[in-house]
């Protein structure tokens, strides 16, 4: 292992020991046993050896992700209660997938506030959203009778979910418990928006 890499390695354990504020150059540069010099060598300032120390997320797991969301649009109309309800699971399964790759760096891009790593966050509701729309559009295609919600309701209902599936991270729960928990608030938003848009498949 390089300088360079030992020093992102123990910047990590110092990030998610104490979090990106309080955390400091000095103590990391003790931990690596180099000179904060050596660490400005590689790195700008604190935000670039965070971003070094998160890394890249695991995209394999996200395209997965962005792959299921995305089936919203080909759902079989004769289908299409079994079929959403499959899809809207599987993407909170997906989504799941994807932070357990990697869940310390999903600890420091949860914590990491003041960082523009909350990119990333701000990505899968943007996603979300997109995905419910998608869901609208389909329901129009197919004849079917609904209320639209207001775009701030969408908006508003999206973060919430996105924020409660992230809690997961910020609990530290254990795969499998988050596992659990994922599916019961899935459940709660799924049946919740079958009620606001009144449908009746």
């Amino acid at each position: 292992m390089n300088t360079k890499d030992i020093i992102i390695k123990e910047a990590r354990e110092i990030f998610l020991k104490k979090g990106f504020k309080k955390a400091n150059i000095r103590d990391i540069a003790n931990e690596a046993e180099v000179s904060t010099g050596a660490i400005y060598g590689y790195f700008v300032n604190k935000e670039t050896l965070f971003e070094a120390a998160i890394g890249p997320l695991p995209k394999e797991y996200y395209f997965k992700y962005l792959k299921s969301v995305s089936k919203i649009k080909d759902v079989n109309y004769l289908n299409m209660k079994t079929e959403v309800k499959k899809n809207h699971f599987d993407g909170v399964e997906l989504f799941l997938d994807y932070v357990y790759a990697d869940i310390d760096a999903w600890k420091l891009v949860v914590n990491g506030k003041g960082t523009n790593y909350n990119k990333h966050l701000n990505s899968i509701v943007e996603k979300e959203i997109e995905t419910f729309n998608d869901f609208l559009v389909v329901l129009e295609n197919a004849n079917i009778p609904f209320c639209r919600p207001n775009k701030y309701v969408i908006n508003s209902i999206i973060s919430n979910l996105v924020d409660d599936l992230v809690a997961v991270i910020k609990l530290d729960m254990h795969r499998d418990v988050a596992m659990e928990y994922s599916k019961q608030i899935a459940a709660f938003f799924y049946k919740g928006c079958i009620d606001l848009l009144k449908i009746e498949f």
